[in-house]
């Protein structure tokens, strides 16, 4: 067996060297999707626990609970403070459809989430809660003409 020149052992270390690159490339990408995986999952987890906090907090509060069921049935029954204090639980709920939203474009929140759970549960929220009426008074708190566009869609979806 001949000895390997200086040269054959640097082209065979070149090569050993490339094949490196190339696993530890693979690791790279490996370990970003399990970090992708594992920050989406944080994410859905930190929607589920905000959503159950502010449906929580209305068990709690008798008041805005009964403002609620009220304003449910007829937006004329309210006072005008008891109005502001319902916009502002709109707001809210408003607030975390709109997390969801801007999670979902940028990729944060899994795709299933959103399919099968978020976008339907805060459309059906919207439904049931949000009027035209409502919506044109507090839009303005909401500058994300695309996030705009899916509450209007859910509230066409109401007059069917």
């Amino acid at each position: 067996m001949r000895k390997l020149k200086l040269s054959e052992w640097a082209s065979l270390a070149e090569i050993i060297g490339a094949f490196a690159v190339v696993i530890s490339l693979l690791l790279v990408v490996s370990s970003l999707d399990r970090n992708t995986t594992a920050i989406q999952a944080q994410v859905g987890d930190t929607s589920f626990a905000a959503v159950r906090e502010v449906n929580l907090d209305l068990l709690n509060n008798p008041e805005l609970f009964d403002i609620t069921l009220r304003a449910v049935e007829s937006l004329d029954s309210l006072d005008e403070a008891e109005m502001e204090k319902y916009k502002v639980w709109l707001h809210v709920n408003l607030d975390l459809w709109e997390r969801q939203y801007n999670w979902e474009v940028s990729g944060l929140l899994q795709k299933d989430r959103i399919d099968r759970g978020w976008s339907g549960y805060f459309s059906a929220w919207a439904k049931r809660y949000v009027t035209g009426e409502l919506w044109s008074d507090i839009k303005w708190r909401f500058t994300d003409p695309d996030f705009n566009e899916q509450v209007e869609l859910a509230l066409s979806e109401q007059s069917r």
